[in-house]
């Protein structure tokens, strides 16, 4: 392999273990919290262990958000760690409310039309999150649409844009170029919701990646992808408060 083949290898390989890393980091930090909320029903006495593990299944999108947040927390020590600037690194740079209402507009319509095409496709996909949001709606009233709306316009967007486009777009994009980087985390991006949901839904999370990576590209600010992120979660959120 030539020097330069070598080198353009050298950011892929990184991104994929940035990669590898929040997919370890999710599912450690998942599985610790399960453990955890399956012990506290164990300590109210509960011995049933089908019981036990939907009270885990019940509070995913707790652990979800809690995750998340310790994620964000181990992303940023990394960072802190090596003495790197976060702004420079993920490109937390000022950025024009034009340039959001573009790119918030491009997200939405796709997201919107996304969710037009899974209806008329019929295909139903798993969705424990709304789920866990109907549970803790019957726990007090309000509160699973305020723990969604946590999730899905605040946590989700703002850590999945820092691992997928400040970190992994830039460590690819740093030794190939702006069209790998773009397909590259985008595609990691789709990969990754296979979990949340089915192949729809990681077909669909792979188009939104592309999207998000490209207006990354063009506009070079974290922030609007974070935002432009959070806005096209807004039909999800819709599809709650309707059901």
């Amino acid at each position: 392999m030539s020097r330069e083949k070598q080198k353009s290898w050298t950011g892929i390989v990184k991104g994929l273990g940035f990669f590898v890393l929040y997919l370890v980091l999710m599912m450690l930090f998942q599985s610790l919290l399960s453990v955890i909320f399956m012990g506290i029903k164990a300590a109210q006495g509960i011995k049933d262990e089908a019981l036990i593990t939907a009270f885990a299944t019940e509070n995913i999108l707790g652990e979800v958000l809690i995750s998340n947040l310790l994620i964000g927390l181990v992303f940023f020590c990394i960072y802190r760690f090596r003495k790197l600037s976060i702004v420079k690194e993920w490109r937390l740079y000022p950025f024009s409310w034009k340039e959001v209402c573009i790119a918030s507009g491009i997200t939405l319509a796709y997201s919107i039309l996304y969710a037009y095409m899974v209806r008329i496709s019929g295909v139903t996909e798993p969705d424990v999150i709304a789920r866990s949001a109907e549970y803790y709606l019957s726990l007090f009233p309000g509160c699973g649409l305020i723990m969604m709306c946590l999730n899905l316009l605040v946590m989700a967007p703002l850590i999945e844009e820092i691992v997928f486009r400040g970190v992994i777009y830039n460590q690819i994009v740093r030794t190939t170029n702006p069209v790998i980087a773009i397909v590259g985390s985008g595609l990691l991006f789709g990969l990754i919701h296979i979990m949340a949901g089915g192949w729809l839904l990681t077909a669909g999370a792979f188009i939104m990646g592309i999207l998000l990576s490209y207006i990354y590209y063009k506009t070079e600010s974290l922030w609007v992808c974070i935002l432009a992120h959070s806005v096209a979660n807004l039909p999800d959120i819709y599809s709650f408060i309707m059901s």
